[in-house]
């Protein structure tokens, strides 16, 4: 038996098996690694689809008296509807962000029994304005007024799903595969995805909207975690790199589909059926040869390494194959960790709700500019293209920026600074005269917190020792599966007071580019290989 010193040899032998013999970036490798990025496309769409399956659009109560009353051939749709609102509904207060105003009421109508100004609910339902929108979730199931809040509670409802989905994919992932854990996500997302669209009322829309967050989060993470396992450490900061580009194709995705196509559920089937389409992949990804060895299942994941040879054209000597069982043998002598550990040290435990906080406030101010695209002015189609294209330098920047003398520290606090400088700006913005002003704000903001996104990945990898790595980054992603929870309730937030969401993500974003500096620096660090080395680094 071979001796094993520590940890470095847990990420070696794997890592020189590629190095030496297998290539760590090879055809057999790029092949399959590129088939796993198109996983992230869907995930990215229906992550963001709330935008457009829930518009709001203009409404105002329906008065079935005035069907009655037609207009002349010669007057145009606009101005019999202003005529009908005229004799029906009620005027109030604009609460508008460009000024103050008289506007029709939305959720009130004159009595007409009384034949008086008094005025009641709308009792008849309501009429939209379908001039952008055909159909929406919000018009179909009236959340309006009372209702208002169901929109938000389905948002958070998949917000929920993602956290679930964290949670269940990521344990069943190390229990059964990655693979059969990837082809049931899959069906996760196409079966109640499909269902989706045939909603009779909100509560099932909720419902499923929580299967499809969680078929989202572990289509995204276990074919993230496969990708990156297939391929040698030279290469693993531009594999988990490129993969988030293809995020970023399937939000601008989003914006095109929903230009040409109006009605709701006919766009969750876009998004959803077409996930049917890896299942194929049972058949040309293969297992991860590294959770194979984990697991006991040498010879498995010895043919695999031996396909994978034949197709890079390289030879791996029958050594290798011996040596894999001695290895694993050395896996299972190492004690298991707890989430207790990374609390139970003092400097841990700073470093860990520090980290956790940074996930919690990138996740919210993530999502919930993300999901306020049709509130910045505009063209909604376009504003949610942009925010999905700002995301390509983003990610190309968090690649260079932590590798230079910024270091991962300063690369973390100053992108979540920016961060919040560009939210709270967005306030100061003339929002009705220059629009322009208010969107470029946004896409900032948008740019620099999903850098921040990024590189926290990296940042946090690095400063949990390695047996608590793995539970540290659970927990973490936990943490920012809450901050997308909260994020939609900000929709109700801003009834009380239009500004205060834009000042919470503000706020909270320069709070967390702050704290991080009381994180050590890691760049160009020996990474702590144990508990007692994770405690004293950066004390």
């Amino acid at each position: 038996m071979k001796k094993f010193r520590g940890d470095t040899y847990k990420c070696r032998k794997f890592d020189d098996i590629l190095g030496e013999y297998l290539c760590e970036f090879g055809t057999y490798q790029k092949r399959c690694y590129y088939l796993l990025c198109l996983m992230a496309i869907l995930p990215a769409s229906h992550a963001f689809a709330q935008v457009f399956l829930a518009a709001e659009t203009e409404h105002w109560c329906y008065v079935p008296e005035l069907d009655e009353n037609e207009c002349s051939l010669k007057n145009s749709v606009m101005f019999c509807q202003d005529m009908m609102k005229n004799h029906s509904i009620p005027l109030e207060e604009s609460s508008n962000q460009c000024g103050s105003g008289l506007v029709y009421s939305n959720c009130e109508r004159y009595d007409n029994k009384t034949y008086t100004n008094d005025t009641i609910k709308c009792n008849h339902g309501w009429i939209y304005d379908r001039s952008q929108y055909k159909s929406t979730v919000f018009q179909e199931f009236n959340l309006v007024c009372n209702r208002y809040y169901l929109g938000a509670l389905s948002s958070s409802a998949h917000m929920a799903g993602l956290f679930i989905g964290a949670v269940g994919f990521g344990a069943l992932s190390d229990r059964i595969g990655r693979l059969p854990t990837l082809m049931l996500s899959a069906l996760c997302m196409a079966i109640p995805g499909t269902a989706c669209a045939f909603s009779p009322n909100i509560q099932a829309y909720s419902i499923f909207r929580v299967f499809v967050g969680a078929s989202q989060m572990g289509m995204f993470m276990v074919s993230f975690v496969l990708a990156t396992e297939l391929v040698g450490p030279s290469k693993r900061v531009f594999a988990g790199a490129v993969i988030e580009f293809y995020f970023s194709f399937g939000y601008m995705l989003l914006a095109f589909l929903a230009y040409f196509i109006r009605y709701w559920w006919i766009l969750q089937l876009c998004l959803s059926i077409p996930a049917t389409i890896f299942l194929l992949y049972w058949w040309i990804i293969p297992e991860s040869p590294r959770w194979l060895i984990a697991v006991e299942k040498y010879e498995k994941a010895a043919a695999i390494i031996r396909k994978w040879a034949e197709v890079n054209k390289v030879t791996v000597p029958n050594s290798v194959y011996e040596e894999l069982s001695e290895y694993n043998g050395y896996l299972k002598s190492k004690a298991a960790c707890s989430s207790l550990d990374i609390i139970r040290l003092p400097n841990m435990r700073k470093k860990s709700l520090n980290l956790f906080y940074n996930w919690f406030t990138i996740s919210l101010v993530y999502y919930g500019l993300s999901l306020n695209t049709s509130n910045l002015g505009g063209n909604d189609y376009l504003n949610a293209f942009m925010s999905g294209a700002v995301e390509i330098p983003a990610y190309t920047l968090s690649i260079f920026l932590p590798e230079t003398r910024f270091g991962r520290r300063w690369s973390q606090s100053s992108t979540l600074i920016l961060a919040g400088v560009a939210c709270i700006l967005t306030l100061f913005a003339p929002v009705c005269e220059m629009q322009w002003i208010g969107i470029t704000l946004a896409m900032i903001g948008k740019f620099a917190v999903s850098a921040a996104f990024a590189i926290v990945y990296i940042f946090s990898a690095e400063i949990y020792p390695t047996p608590v790595r793995t539970i540290g980054m659970g927990l973490s992603s936990m943490c920012a599966r809450i901050g997308g929870i909260i994020a939609p309730q900000m929709i109700l937030i801003k009834t009380l007071w239009e500004p205060l969401p834009i000042i919470i993500f503000g706020a909270t974003s320069i709070l967390a580019g702050l704290v991080t500096l009381l994180l050590p620096e890691t760049r160009h660090q020996k990474l702590p290989e144990t508990l007692e080395e994770g405690e004293m680094f950066g004390k």
